[in-house]
């Protein structure tokens, strides 16, 4: 009987489950709220911090490693150390390679709807083996904008919820600015908005294990300590998700 009714939960979860995609993809389909003509809204826009200071990246290295080799090796599972930082140069193969822009035009490497770009790109780092940052990366100019420096006594793993298995030096953050597409294609703008951040977050893991850097995406991270420590303001840009990374393995 026990089974049996295990079994009854396990199947009328589901049916809700596929219920609410069904419903919510029904809904969001129609691009309610759209306020603007699919031409008229401008594409492959992004945040500047123009006041703040730049740290200029180098060039993206080319990678000498396989793709058949990078997958095979690809592990969302580490344990890590408090001790180093990426450098500048491995910031700007990872960044280059992975979020950058292609040349001579406005697309970058990796899909967006509409080539809208709604996902931002924050990172809290030691940079150069200093104390923690909070930093932008501006795609246009392949360059990080500090936006500021964090207190000796800020722990990075107050960003995430459960910080006590986890080991890693730098939070690569994804916020969405629900505006940017909001015009063109209403409330389904959070269906691409999700999914492009899943491109993003892919392509960060693949350049990170190609430079042996360990990494995983952490979907369990704390909203309010980002809002907060971003200086967000949530009605219009919000954090979706987030990757970690370490400098190396310690199994």
């Amino acid at each position: 009987m026990l089974r049996i009714r295990i079994a009854n939960t396990y199947v009328h979860m589901t049916q809700f489950i596929s219920h609410v995609h069904a419903e919510f993809r029904r809904a969001r389909l129609t691009r309610r709220g759209s306020t603007q003509q699919a031409e008229h809204v401008p594409t492959g826009v992004h945040k500047t911090y123009d006041r703040m200071e730049i740290v200029q990246l180098p060039a993206a290295e080319k990678l000498d490693i396989s793709l058949q080799s990078v997958l095979q090796s690809r592990t969302s599972y580490f344990g890590g150390s408090a001790d180093g930082a990426l450098t500048v140069g491995q910031w700007g193969t990872l960044l280059g390679l992975a979020l950058g822009k292609k040349s001579e035009s406005k697309r970058r490497n990796y899909p967006s709807g509409g080539a809208l770009y709604p996902i931002e790109t924050y990172i809290i780092t030691r940079l150069g083996g200093d104390s923690f940052a909070a930093l932008h990366y501006n795609p246009t100019k392949h360059a990080l904008e500090k936006l500021w420096n964090l207190p000796d006594t800020f722990d990075i793993k107050q960003l995430v919820r459960n910080p006590e298995d986890l080991f890693f030096l730098s939070l690569v953050i994804f916020t969405s600015c629900w505006r940017r597409s909001s015009a063109k294609y209403g409330d389904f703008t959070y269906t691409p908005a999700l999914l492009e951040a899943g491109h993003m977050s892919e392509n960060v893991l693949l350049v990170t294990t190609a430079l042996g850097l360990p990494s995983r995406p952490m979907a369990a991270f704390n909203d309010e300590k980002i809002i907060e420590l971003l200086d967000l303001d949530p009605d219009y840009e919000q954090p979706v998700h987030t990757v970690v990374i370490s400098t190396h393995d310690t199994r």
